[in-house]
C-alpha cells in the first residue's frame, strides 16, 4: 500500500507541475517590448468613401466602386514603440498612385502599444502626411500580429460619388485587415 500510495504521490506532483506551467503560461502578459524585430505583413482593404463630421456620428460619402487595395510591408518593431516600414501596394490593379512603379515605398515610420492582455494600438505615418492607425492582437509570443485599421487620414484622393472632395486631406472608410509574421533571425542579418 506504501508503494501505491508514493505512485499516487508521484503522479499527483507531476500533474501539478505540468498544471503550473499552465497557469503560468496563461499569465505571461504582453509588453511593448513582445514586438521586437522585423515582419513580414500581409494587407487587404477596401476603401469605400469619404467619411465627414466626428465619430461616432460620421457621415459616408460613397465612392462610385470600392477601391481594392491589396500589398506587402516590412515592418521593423524596435521593441520600445516605435519603429519603420515599407510597403508595396496594388489599388484596383494598378501600382498605387504617388508609389515608385517598381519598388517599395518607404519613410513610413510607426509608433504602437500592447497592453498586458496582448491588445494593442499601432499608428503608421506615410510620407505624403496620410496616416494609419490600427487595433491589434499579439499573438503566438509576439510572433505573429492581426490587425484591424481603425481610422485612416489621407493627405488627398479621388471624390466621392455625391462630390464630397478631398483635395487637403480627409477621413476614408475603409475596410482594412492585416497579418504580421515575424521574420525568422536567419532572416534578420
Amino acid at each position: 500500500m506504501t508503494g501505491r500510495l508514493l505512485k499516487e504521490a508521484a503522479t499527483a506532483s507531476i500533474i501539478l507541475a505540468s498544471l503550473s506551467g499552465v497557469v503560468q503560461a496563461q499569465n505571461h502578459a504582453c509588453t511593448t517590448a513582445s514586438l521586437r524585430g522585423a515582419y513580414g505583413v500581409e494587407v487587404h482593404e477596401e476603401a469605400l468613401g469619404i467619411l465627414t463630421g466626428t465619430a461616432p456620428s460620421q457621415l459616408l460619402h460613397r465612392y462610385a466602386t470600392p477601391n481594392l487595395i491589396d500589398g506587402v510591408a516590412l515592418a521593423k518593431f524596435d521593441g520600445a514603440g516605435a519603429g519603420t516600414q515599407i510597403d508595396y501596394a496594388m489599388l484596383n490593379g494598378t501600382v498605387r498612385p504617388g508609389s515608385p512603379p517598381d519598388s517599395f515605398q518607404d519613410n513610413e515610420t510607426l509608433t504602437y502599444t500592447v497592453n498586458a492582455d496582448c491588445t494593442g494600438d499601432l499608428r503608421l505615418d506615410f510620407h505624403n502626411g496620410s496616416t494609419l492607425t490600427q487595433k491589434m492582437v499579439v499573438v503566438d509570443n509576439g510572433n505573429e500580429i492581426f490587425g484591424v485599421t481603425s481610422a485612416q487620414h489621407i493627405a488627398s484622393g479621388a471624390p466621392a460619388l455625391d462630390g464630397t472632395k478631398c483635395d487637403m486631406g480627409c477621413e476614408v472608410a475603409i475596410q482594412v485587415r492585416t497579418h504580421f509574421v515575424k521574420v525568422s533571425q536567419a532572416n534578420q542579418r
